[in-house]
């Protein structure tokens, strides 16, 4: 797995922007969105890709992809004008 740090805060807000900006840019559709009070998990479904947004309230906000999604951690990182890591 491929995890891609947005945030050491976990901001709700900042949480909504970047699902908002992950659905608008990759395509795909919200398959399942887990709300806790200090936690959320929400994966996105791209065909036969899932990446899953997450937040937890001490680690902040990341995101994760299958290792087998190169060309989706790129994608993601273009979105965010992050470099790609691995």
């Amino acid at each position: 797995m491929t995890t891609i740090e947005i945030s050491e805060e976990a901001d709700w807000k900042l949480f909504e922007d970047m699902a908002r900006v992950l659905e608008q840019g990759l395509g795909g559709s919200w398959k399942e969105k887990l709300d806790g009070l200090d936690q959320r998990y929400w994966d996105l479904l791209m065909g036969a890709d899932t990446l899953t947004l997450y937040l937890e309230l001490y680690t902040g906000i990341s995101i994760v992809v299958p290792d087998s999604a190169d060309a989706t951690t790129r994608k993601v990182c273009a979105l965010l004008k992050q470099p790609p890591s691995g």
